[in-house]
């Protein structure tokens, strides 16, 4: 079941919500949105719900072994075969298909459980935060099963460390200010996605036959802010609606497009995953501290694994790659050029890296992402442009312009000068505002305009 579904809009969240604030206990209310959780899980399959509670009981048990385990040699195997167990999953629903295609024999077809490569990572940090002693193990298995399984987050994130949130599985309370900075968010996120990033993923399907110079720049910039407001989009809604459960989750998106360095935008983009692959790997790794051969490899190791987590595409390696050697780049000799740039000039190089890394994202392949990024350097192309770019030029140039300003952060300029001139009044204003906010895009969800999210694929 999607955000954006019509179902969960008008029956299943408010009812959850009603529901919730019936309850008074913590552990029913933790009872509540198991079953909740659960049942909105299964609406992608009983075969992927069966899956996550075998996930759920694994870790479970494996963090009650790792807890009461005294030897450091056996808390190690312990935790390598927990951890293996998870990944083997996540290989065998996610990646064996492709490869047992790849090599020409049959496939298993079997089905993708949604959030599957989410929640495989919240659960390897569930048992790394015992292994590290950042936590003990949870005895409740239906609090467990709330954090791994807790419907706002399962399908895109954010990826919640379990020492993140292991307080708030115990006790936590809404308050008025998290019911209408919720909301707030939650409508905000929706926005994002059925107006800016839906708008959008027309231009990108219009675009994708393009050979002529304008068309491949325009289909690049047009999937870079599709991608960047259905994402953000989703988190902002997840986040939203898990303040209104009493949840406080951490942000995962801070203007990646004006970002002044990649290691910046990979402090702004996906912070969540960035995060993650910092505590989990990046420095049990060593990080830096070991020289700068070993630097390197842990780079290397990171990004790749960073692309592969994406998907088994040839082009999520290759986009992996890419940001390892840019992110070297940046350390050993393009940082310095980069501190020369006065401030829009540093955003731009950074967006023109990232938007070209996005070739590979947006490409079913790697010869079609390299013929694009041919392309846009006028290697083949077939023209400047044709009447199908002016086309989708002309009829989208506001949608464009709005993508654009809002990534930098316009709207929270407007809404805080707003704010500060009108203040009590500003704010009834503003809440009309988002609720013919939330109208417009109720009316494009039942035309059947808007799309499932992008992230669902990973």
């Amino acid at each position: 079941m999607s955000f954006t579904n019509l179902l969960f809009l008008t029956a299943f969240l408010p009812l959850s919500l009603i529901l919730y604030h019936l309850v008074r206990t913590p552990r029913a209310r933790n009872l509540l949105l198991v079953a909740l959780s659960w049942l909105f899980y299964a609406w992608g399959g009983l075969q992927s719900l069966v899956l996550l509670i075998i996930v759920t009981l694994w870790i479970w048990v494996t963090g009650q072994a790792l807890d009461t385990e005294q030897d450091p040699r056996r808390k190690t195997w312990i935790f390598r075969v927990g951890t293996g167990f998870l990944l083997l999953v996540l290989i065998l629903y996610k990646y064996l298909d492709f490869w047992l295609q790849a090599a020409g024999l049959e496939p298993l077809n079997l089905p993708f459980p949604l959030g599957i490569s989410f929640y495989t990572f919240c659960a390897i940090s569930y048992l790394a935060d015992i292994r590290m002693q950042r936590c003990l193990a949870q005895k409740s298995f239906w609090n467990l099963a709330l954090y791994l399984s807790f419907f706002p987050k399962i399908a895109q994130g954010p990826i919640t460390a379990y020492h993140q949130i292991e307080a708030q599985l115990v006790r936590r309370s809404v308050t008025f200010q998290d019911q209408g900075a919720g909301g707030l968010q939650f409508v905000r996120g929706l926005a994002q996605k059925v107006i800016l990033a839906d708008g959008l993923a027309a231009v990108v399907q219009g675009l994708q036959t393009s050979s002529t110079f304008a068309g491949v720049w325009l289909l690049s910039l047009a999937y870079s802010f599709q991608l960047y407001f259905d994402f953000s989009g989703y988190s902002d809604m997840a986040i939203g609606m898990s303040r209104w459960f009493g949840f406080s989750l951490p942000a995962n998106f801070d203007h990646p497009y004006r970002a002044t360095s990649i290691r910046d935008f990979w402090r702004r983009w996906h912070i969540s995953l960035s995060s993650w692959f910092r505590d989990y790997v990046y420095i049990p790794l060593g990080g830096s501290r070991e020289g700068k051969n070993a630097l390197i490899r842990n780079l290397f190791i990171v990004w790749l694994l960073t692309g592969i987590w994406h998907g088994p595409q040839f082009t999520f390696l290759l986009w992996g790659l890419y940001y390892a050697l840019l992110i070297m780049a940046e350390r050993f000799w393009m940082g310095d050029f980069l501190k020369k740039l006065p401030y829009w000039g540093k955003v731009f190089v950074v967006f023109l890296l990232v938007n070209t890394g996005w070739v590979f994202f947006a490409a079913p392949d790697a010869a079609t992402a390299f013929v694009r990024l041919g392309r846009m350097i006028g290697l083949g192309i077939s023209g400047f442009a044709d009447n199908q770019v002016w086309f989708w030029l002309r009829t989208n140039a506001l949608l464009l312009a709005a993508a654009i300003l809002f990534s930098g952060g316009l709207y929270e300029r407007l809404q805080n000068r707003f704010l500060a001139r009108w203040k009590q009044p500003g704010v009834l204003i503003l809440a009309g505002f988002w609720i013919l906010i939330l109208i417009i895009c109720l009316a494009a969800i039942v035309g059947g305009t808007s799309q499932t999210f992008l992230y669902f694929a990973f």
